[in-house]
């Protein structure tokens, strides 16, 4: 057993490095660290953890957190999976992520590799890209989003660009203006539908279709965990 906790421990740690390193190091990142350091303390404190009261109820507390973290980042990136859109949209929202040295990250590429097939299957819908800019100079997420689909073969008439979205619930804002009542379908990776799909409906787009994008399997706790974060910190919309 101490084995096998020192392997889920070191590959948490370096799954956590190894995402920071290709995107940024941000919380999510930071939490699968933290899982894997502490399965690692786990593993090397085994006896204790077994003995000492103390030490058990923080095994407890920790299994029981990590339990709920994992059924919840499987429901949302099985039900982000299950296409609802109907074919019939006016409008798709593609929601941004941040870029890497002013390019798309293998995840926003995914959502725009989505978006391109969504698109050239259906010639008569308008494309509205979303993302603000990360610093001062910088290519805006939005600007990046229109280049890529731009040069995969989307006419640039059929995009329209939302650079001042500086996050999800700013994007349905920004996107409600333009979408009025019209069939809205958006488009982000999986684990990120459900908070979409909430805010678009705080945000007056009423029963917007979604359609998930895959996200990279290493790339996919650290992503979990950072919306987990965000869907709790979400909460504060509600109140405004």
């Amino acid at each position: 057993m101490r084995i096998i906790l020192f392997i889920i421990g070191l590959a948490l740690s370096l799954d956590g490095l190894y995402c920071g390193y290709i995107g940024s190091m941000e919380v999510g990142e930071g939490v699968v660290v933290a899982f894997g350091i502490s399965f690692l303390l786990w593993a090397s404190f085994y006896d204790a953890f077994r003995a000492k009261k103390f030490l058990k109820f923080l095994k407890g507390l920790f299994v029981a957190v990590l339990s709920i973290c994992v059924l919840y980042s499987c429901f949302v990136c099985v039900m982000g999976r299950l296409d609802s859109d109907k074919g019939n949209e006016e409008y798709v929202i593609v929601l941004g992520s941040p870029l890497k040295d002013g390019e798309p990250t293998d995840i926003l590429k995914s959502r725009l590799d989505t978006a391109v097939r969504y698109l050239n299957g259906h010639p008569g819908v308008t494309a509205i890209v979303s993302g603000s800019r990360s610093s001062i100079g910088s290519m805006s997420e939005a600007r990046a989003m229109n280049n890529y689909l731009v040069s995969n073969g989307i006419d640039d008439s059929r995009i329209m660009v939302d650079e001042s979205a500086f996050n999800t619930h700013e994007s349905f804002v920004n996107a409600k203006s333009i979408v009025n009542d019209e069939r809205t379908a958006f488009i982000t990776s999986e684990f990120h539908v459900l908070r979409s799909l909430q805010m678009a409906d705080l945000c007056g787009i009423k029963n917007a279709a979604h359609i998930g994008s895959p996200t990279p399997w290493q790339q996919l706790p650290a992503c979990c965990a950072r919306e987990i974060l965000a869907e709790i910190a979400s909460v504060r919309y509600y109140f405004n």
